[in-house]
């Protein structure tokens, strides 16, 4: 009864027959807008209720007698149908989010099968990373057209993910400094649509991504020429030369980085994590007194800033950890381990160390959670890796799975099927499955 069925539940009972419901849905949720999932069924907009106790969305027939004797653990969700009734019962309205999403997955051609169901999503953060390009920089990526990004999100949110990480390539309309994206950015009525689409219909949790000291998130991708370089020259020392690293010290850059985390905030609406990149740092000293700084006292003020800054919005900050640890990309300046020490511990470490290191542990993992840090894990595209990370995070309990996509949004879709439903689960999905929901 449940076969190629992804986000898999614990079967309590089954009777092995499917029922088919009348066209009517009812809810005591009013946190949420069950509209656009119920459609995804073929069912209206459900009714409300002022119904106290454990939230409930159900289809078809109203069943009083379904809610006895749940006993629902924090975080579980269960699901109960009838000949006549299926219910969604839950603690909170992610709950019955996520139980809907299982809901629409199990129904095969208007269908539903007959029993109960529980299920605790394995994974607590699983969260995907699309990455949004200037279409015409001339360099070798898949399509990120606003409805290639809608397509994903959805794809996303229905097999298994929460989160969904937006990462503006000079791409995000930036109102207060309108020379931080390209002219041909996405307009603020696209980006809305984006974050509604997410928040409203899918409910997912969009984060936003920035990198807020460097690198490639501001420029093309085969430029070392930051976006605001390339139309205001002018603005030059904001950055150390070469126009890669923010000379952090100055107080026009860090004016200039608040009106970026305001924008950003504002637009996602007050996300719970702001991700600010902080990979591929080469350096910020901005003046002949700051360069004989050692570049570790720098960085580790940078962060305080971007921490602080972050806090009053009640936000809080997610970084690459590969600068902390493995410096993989920066041979010439590796922090000293005593860095990590010297930062925030409620700074989310994303460990990006790749993905080919075979069924080895990543030794970053009790490098960052012996200090008081707690991590996710990101992969690429590769399934063998997101296997070993989605294993690694469970047996560590660790927050979650960051699953990246990068250039390659529409080759890594398989991978991100794949993880959804593993990190749900806790069971590998077979190929089969995967197929059957791309």
């Amino acid at each position: 009864m449940l076969k190629n069925v992804l986000l898999r539940p614990s079967v309590l009972s089954t009777q092995g027959e499917t029922t088919e419901l009348t066209k009517q849905a009812v809810t005591n949720v009013t946190e949420k807008d069950y509209t656009y999932l119920l459609s995804l069924l073929s069912y209206p907009a459900a009714k409300q209720t002022q119904e106290k106790g454990d939230k409930y969305l159900m289809l078809g027939e109203y069943d009083c007698t379904l809610q006895n004797g749940l006993n629902l653990a924090d975080g579980e969700y269960a699901v109960k149908i009838t000949s006549k009734t299926a219910a969604v019962f839950g603690k909170t309205q992610d709950d019955v989010s996520n139980g809907l999403k299982m809901l629409i997955d199990m129904c095969r051609n208007g269908k539903f099968p007959i029993g109960e169901y529980r299920h605790t999503p394995k994974v607590r953060m699983r969260a995907v990373h699309f990455c949004i390009f200037r279409p015409d920089d001339g360099t070798e990526k898949e399509r990120t057209q606003v409805q290639d990004v809608l397509d994903r999100l959805k794809t996303a949110a229905l097999y298994g993910y929460n989160y969904v990480l937006l990462e503006f390539w000079g791409m995000f309309p930036y109102e207060k400094r309108p020379y931080a994206h390209w002219q041909n950015a996405y307009s603020r009525e696209d980006v809305e649509k984006i974050i509604a689409f997410a928040i409203d219909d899918l409910h997912v949790t969009p984060i936003p991504v920035q990198n807020l000291t460097s690198h490639a998130g501001w420029s093309r991708i085969s430029s070392r020429q930051h976006v605001v370089l390339d139309q205001r020259p002018d603005l030059a020392d904001m950055w150390i030369p070469g126009g890669w690293c923010f000379a952090t010290t100055r107080e026009d850059t860090k004016a200039y980085l608040r009106d970026i985390i305001e924008d950003l905030v504002k637009t996602f609406r007050y996300p719970p994590f702001l991700h600010c990149s902080c990979d591929k740092c080469f350096g910020f000293g901005s003046t002949e007194e700051e360069r004989v700084i050692p570049a570790d006292d720098l960085f580790v003020n940078h962060m305080h800033f971007l921490h602080d800054e972050l806090q009053k919005y009640g936000c809080r900050m997610v970084m690459w950890a590969d600068m902390l640890y493995s410096s993989l990309d920066v041979k010439y300046w590796k922090c000293a381990p005593t860095v990590a020490d010297k930062l925030p511990k409620d700074i989310l470490m994303n460990i990006w160390t790749h993905n080919d290191i075979g069924e080895s542990e990543w030794e970053d993992i009790t490098f960052f959670e012996s200090r008081g840090f707690e991590t996710i894990y990101s992969p690429f595209l590769g399934k063998d890796g997101a296997r070993n990370m989605v294993k690694q995070c469970m047996r560590h309990h660790s927050l979650g799975i960051n699953q990246t996509t990068w250039h390659k949004p529409q080759t890594a879709m398989p991978t991100v099927v794949y993880s959804g439903g593993f990190m749900w689960s806790g069971e590998q999905p077979t190929d089969e499955t995967v197929q059957a929901h791309l």
